[in-house]
C-alpha cells in the first residue's frame, strides 16, 4: 500500500509539473496575438470651415502688452469639419503687433495661440497655431469683401475620443469680410490612432 501511495503522491506532482510546462508554453504562444492589438495609426483628409464673431477685445491686457501686441481679442466660431461633423472653435489670442517690415502688405502681426475644436458629439481635437502676420487687402481667391487676412501652419497635437493621440500638421486660409465676420479654413491630413474595440 506504501508504494501504491508513492507511486500516485509520484504521478500527481509530475502531472502537476507537466501542466504547468504547459501553462507557460500557452502565454508564450499568446503574446503575438496580444502585440497584434496594438493601435494602428491611419491617416485621412481633413478639413474644417469656421465662420466667427469678435465676442471681445482686451486693450488692457497686460500679457500681451508685455509682449508687444495691443490687445487681446477672442473670437467665438462655428462651422464644419470633416471626422467631426458640427464644431465650434474659441481663438483666444494676443494681437495688433508691429507689422513685418520686411513683408509688402504687412498691417499687423498676432501671437501664436492654442485652440480646442469641439464637436457636437464632445470629442475635442486640440490645435496650435503658429505666429502670423496678417495682410491688408485680398487674395485673387478670396470674395470681394475681404479686406485683411493671414495664413498660418496649424499642428494637430491630439485629442479626445476618437482623437485621442492624433497628429497632423494642417494649412489655413483666413480672412475678415467687411461685415466684420471673420472665416477659417484649415485644411490637410491628421493621422489617427485606430483602436479595437
Amino acid at each position: 500500500m506504501k508504494t501504491f501511495l508513492k507511486i500516485f503522491f509520484f504521478t500527481a506532482l509530475f502531472g502537476l509539473l507537466a501542466g504547468c510546462e504547459k501553462t507557460g508554453e500557452f502565454f508564450e504562444n499568446e503574446t503575438p496575438e496580444l502585440k497584434s492589438a496594438q493601435p494602428q495609426k491611419v491617416t485621412v483628409p481633413f478639413e474644417a470651415n469656421l465662420l466667427g464673431e469678435i465676442a471681445s477685445i482686451d486693450w488692457e491686457a497686460q500679457e500681451c502688452i508685455e509682449e508687444g501686441y495691443f490687445v487681446r481679442v477672442i473670437v467665438e466660431t462655428t462651422g464644419n469639419a470633416t471626422h467631426m461633423g458640427k464644431v465650434s472653435l474659441t481663438f483666444n489670442f494676443c494681437s495688433g503687433g508691429a507689422p513685418d517690415p520686411n513683408i509688402e502688405g504687412s498691417k499687423y502681426t498676432y501671437a501664436g495661440s492654442t485652440a480646442d475644436l469641439i464637436a457636437a458629439n464632445g470629442d475635442v481635437l486640440y490645435l496650435s497655431f503658429d505666429d502670423g502676420i496678417v495682410m491688408n487687402g485680398r487674395t485673387d481667391e478670396h470674395p470681394d469683401d475681404v479686406y485683411e487676412y493671414w495664413r498660418t501652419p496649424v499642428s494637430v497635437l491630439g485629442g479626445t475620443g476618437r482623437f485621442e493621440g492624433a497628429t497632423g500638421d494642417l494649412s489655413s486660409d483666413d480672412y475678415v469680410t467687411t461685415d466684420d465676420q471673420t472665416h477659417h479654413r484649415f485644411y490637410g491630413k491628421i493621422t489617427l490612432v485606430k483602436r479595437k474595440k
